[in-house]
């Protein structure tokens, strides 16, 4: 596996879980996707597994392709980025939803 193709993986691996957690998150849920229901109990369960599982993915990608030392950083790194660029989607997507659902009526 090429150094490129090995970072991206990671930091998509780490996006995906963060994606995932997001939406275990009740009101990035009704954000996102219902506003008028919680996720599901099993989906959000299965979710968190899903993430758990690409972190740890993310990790072996790492670890394996840039060995021990630097791939724990590289880990972090991607943990840290992914975190920051699923925060600033969830917070672009429900940017107009949050002022309408917050406005006073007249």
């Amino acid at each position: 596996m090429s150094d490129a193709l090995a970072v991206v993986t990671v930091f998509a691996l780490c996006g995906l879980a963060f994606a995932g957690l997001a939406l275990t998150v009740g009101r990035h849920w009704g954000d996102l996707v219902d506003r008028r229901r919680d996720p599901p109990r099993r989906l959000v369960a299965r979710l968190r597994v899903a993430a758990a599982l690409c972190l740890a993915a993310a990790l072996s990608v790492a670890v394996r392709h840039e060995g021990v030392g630097f791939g724990l950083l590289l880990w972090v790194l991607a943990l840290s980025a992914a975190a920051l660029a699923v925060a600033a989607g969830v917070t672009a997507l429900t940017a107009g939803t949050a002022t309408t659902r917050n406005a006073k009526p007249r």
